[in-house]
């Protein structure tokens, strides 16, 4: 289905929804609603979700079958607690710019509830994609995985287009969507992306992003959801990797502040 005629005659469009949280206070500004929704083009070495990786047909499996609708009652349903402080929807995934139809109409829906959205996203697609879903969009919450082509592709699991694309994404926004606000996730791998090179490409690609840059979030690296690898019977690729060190975070964070980037660090 559509989503501009969709849209106009109220029709519901399904998306493959893998869950949705009705709280969170760390995936954008305020209160929100956290919609993960189902499929994705990367194989990220630490992805914590890799169940959502299986890209899925919503109108031919029912199970993970949810409707714009059905998410707008929701929003509306707790409404009341989500408006105050800019609060919203953030969907994450799993990619949501692999939904592009679905996400742009639960967008629409929120917006007509006074609520703020946001994507958590690695940067998928392109402008024809983009399009549809950034006019509904107030945060951008880009996962960039490393600078060096080489490493993102090894981190990421794709090619370097696909990681070129993304930065090609964060400038779009730059240059078209100058309303949007714009975060960078980074995660804290130690030896790996927070070495001084990488952390200097980091700085000076923020510094590329102005208006719409905010700051980095810093994620350091954490062992949470290895046992999802275990239950999908897939070997966890940095099983010998400890939880990255607090103290080190906070050196990165500095470094960031001192070559003249905001950086905050990420906590759940």
């Amino acid at each position: 289905v559509d989503s501009n005629s969709a849209a106009k005659t109220d029709i519901p469009v399904l998306g493959s929804v893998h869950s949705l949280e009705t709280f969170s206070s760390n995936d954008g500004p305020g209160i929100r609603a956290l919609l993960f929704l189902q499929g994705c083009s990367k194989r990220c070495q630490y992805c914590s979700n890799p169940e959502t990786r299986c890209i899925v047909d919503p109108y031919k499996c029912p199970e993970v079958a949810v409707s714009d609708k059905q998410i707008g009652k929701v929003l509306e349903k707790y409404k009341q607690f989500l408006q105050p402080n800019n609060g919203g929807i953030t969907v994450s995934g799993g990619e949501p710019l692999m939904q592009p139809d679905f996400l742009r109409l639960v967008f629409g829906r929120a917006k007509k509830l006074s609520l703020t959205t946001a994507i958590d996203t690695a940067g998928h697609g392109n402008k024809e994609i983009w399009d549809k879903v950034l006019p509904q969009t107030d945060y951008v919450m880009l996962c960039l995985k490393a600078m060096d082509l080489e490493l993102v592709s090894l981190i990421s699991g794709v090619s370097n287009a696909a990681n070129i694309r993304a930065r090609d994404f964060a400038k779009y926004i730059r240059d078209d969507y100058k309303d949007i606000k714009l975060s960078l996730r980074w995660v804290l791998l130690k030896n790996m992306t927070d070495t001084d090179e990488e952390i200097e490409a980091l700085a000076a690609f923020a510094k590329q992003l102005s208006p719409v840059f905010t700051h980095v979030e810093l994620l350091p690296y954490h062992t949470l959801g290895t046992e999802k690898w275990e239950m999908i019977g897939v070997d966890y690729p940095l099983e010998n990797m400890d939880p990255y060190n607090y103290d080190d975070a906070v050196r990165v964070q500095n470094k960031l502040r001192q070559l003249g980037v905001k950086a905050e660090l990420y906590s759940k």
